[in-house]
């Protein structure tokens, strides 16, 4: 029951069949199956129900799964926490992260680091995305969180020096008694991905329409609940909002939705820091149908 088995099991439960855990893995499909029936025979049962389209965990497997994440994130603290005290001084890490991004997934983000690496001090630095890329490439930020429209992120998911960490759903939304003749659409500085969305894809679905500038999206949200107009942002930001009628989302055709990735330098983390980077997944959906917040180390998710 080697570590790494239990990272491979992991991975195939956070995944939708085993052809995508062997290529998030990077290894053979059968490599991956080996891995698991080692594990099945050490601990004398089925993890993974067989003859299903997409992975599903037994009874076991889900009672194992608790075991394997927790068995992981306590050999990665203590990997990490063994080279702080060889260092014998804390790490550092510098991160730039957009100003929505600052609001909205910044902490729950450092909570996972912290988790993982208890030495590790950070400092966050704010920017738009163009700086903080190219912060990164000059080496004067370590890493940054940024975010993109997904229809124009073409590459492959996951490079040597970036991880996709979420996917957020956009919506334009506005008082109740303004979205059926918006008047006025609220944007955010040029630049952000959700003021390129708001020219792109609302203004010429409004008409018509006022454009005025009022600086980020909690700028855009603060406007929306004063009742100046409608504006564009992630639907993370106006939850409660929404549930609570005082904002409505307008009945527009689905907007792009936007990833926020992690991007970094990787001649400037610690040794050991870059590795847990690398080892980041995007949410996936727990078994109880609840998705979560925060990245997933490759061992779990955190609230």
């Amino acid at each position: 029951m080697d570590v790494q088995r239990l990272e491979t099991f992991v991975v195939v439960a956070q995944s939708n069949t085993l052809a995508e855990a062997a290529e998030r893995l990077g290894y053979a499909r059968s490599t991956v199956t080996s891995h698991l029936q080692g594990l099945e025979r050490a601990l004398g049962a089925s993890l993974l129900e067989r003859g299903a389209s997409v992975n599903r965990l037994t009874k076991a497997g889900v009672r194992f799964l608790a075991y394997a994440t927790d068995i992981l994130d306590k050999l990665a603290q203590a990997q990490a926490a063994v080279t702080a005290a060889a260092q014998d001084r804390p790490s550092n890490l510098s991160i730039g992260a957009t100003a929505s991004l600052c609001t909205y997934r910044l902490p729950s983000f450092l909570r996972t680091l912290r988790r993982l690496m208890p030495n590790l001090e950070t400092q966050v630095f704010v920017g738009s995305v163009a700086q903080l890329r190219d912060q990164v490439g000059r080496g004067e930020l370590a890493a940054a969180l940024v975010n993109s429209a997904t229809a124009a992120a073409n590459r492959p998911a996951e490079e040597a020096d970036r991880r996709h960490l979420w996917t957020d759903r956009v919506v334009l939304v506005g008082a109740p008694d303004l979205v059926a003749r918006p008047q006025r659409l609220l944007v955010t500085a040029p630049g952000c991905v959700y003021r390129d969305i708001a020219e792109k894809e609302v203004m010429p679905r409004l008409g018509g329409v006022q454009v005025q500038q009022v600086g980020s999206v909690d700028g855009v949200k603060s406007s929306v609940l004063g009742g100046l107009g409608v504006g564009v942002m992630p639907a993370i930001a106006v939850g409660p909002q929404l549930e609570w009628g005082r904002v409505v989302e307008m009945p527009l055709p689905a907007l792009p939705p936007v990833m926020t990735e992690l991007v970094w330098n990787a001649e400037v983390p610690p040794a050991h820091v870059t590795p847990h980077l690398r080892r980041l997944r995007p949410p996936q959906t727990l078994p109880s149908g609840r998705a979560p917040h925060a990245p997933r180390h490759v061992s779990r998710a955190v609230s």
